[in-house]
């Protein structure tokens, strides 16, 4: 996917083909079978393999209400119609250092973290947002109009030993959070737990760059950089699998 999205990615994104010593790209299969897995190194083998335990920012990106927007579609067009949405959004994805986990159906699971982007934690939310919002911008409107739902914690990569289907995904609660937290998703807009550690990263970021206006004491808050941005809150039902604390989500639009 990278080699189809990724302008940059032969140039200076190889890392892990370098590790995994693939001289042709255009022959990796989908998963990682146990010989390339044998052959991975540092900070990959640490995670992939030892199985530590990392932070990460998770994104879940999606069209607005498709099951019943495009109910018409044949099976032809609605291959048409997701191969033009992932060229609009995936080089977003990787244009702030995003890597996909997987793709369900209309939704794509994409984390940012180690061992892909090693330049903090506090970058790699903003890289998040700012590739949550891009995505926003850019579908709005349009046909691909989407929602994006946004998690912090700590996951597992985790190797699915089947002999019949081998794949790496992602493991952990925050997945579970991810996904609970769609549900209930705003369209057109970047969501999180108002009560989750991604509030307090955007709480942090609006009191050091809007003179002290935040979260914390109001419910509607334009963004300080770019004030065609404004945060909202609304309450949210108890959701089964995440904490009782988290019964309300902040929305990020962008204003008409």
């Amino acid at each position: 996917m990278r080699l189809k999205y990724d302008k940059n990615y032969v140039a200076d994104k190889r890392p892990l083909l370098e590790h995994l010593q693939i001289n042709d790209p255009d022959k990796i299969e989908k998963a990682l079978q146990t010989r390339a897995v044998s052959l991975l190194k540092g900070d990959y083998k640490r995670y992939f393999v030892d199985g530590e335990a990392v932070p990460v920012f998770l994104l879940f990106i999606d069209v607005c209400g498709f099951s019943t927007r495009f109910k018409h579609l044949t099976g032809k067009q609605v291959s048409e119609y997701f191969d033009d949405y992932y060229s609009k959004v995936i080089p977003i994805i990787y244009k702030f250092g995003g890597e996909i986990d997987k793709i369900i159906g209309d939704g794509l699971i994409v984390v940012f973290g180690e061992p892909f982007l090693k330049c903090g934690v506090d970058k790699s939310f903003r890289l998040a947002a700012k590739c949550a919002r891009n995505i926003i911008a850019k579908t709005k409107g349009t046909k691909y109009s989407s929602k994006v739902a946004l998690n912090y914690g700590k996951v597992n990569y985790f190797k699915n030993k089947s002999l019949h289907y081998s794949e790496f995904t992602l493991v952990g609660k925050p997945l579970t959070e991810l996904f609970r937290l769609e549900s209930v998703s705003e369209n057109d807009a970047v969501n999180f737990y108002a009560d989750g550690q991604v509030y307090d990263f955007y709480s942090s970021f609006l009191k050091n760059d809007n003179k002290g206006n935040d979260l914390r004491k109001n419910d509607i808050v334009k963004d300080p950089v770019n004030r065609r941005w404004i945060y909202r809150k609304k309450d949210i039902p108890v959701l089964p699998g995440v904490s009782e604390l988290l019964s309300s989500i902040f929305y990020v639009q962008q204003l008409n």
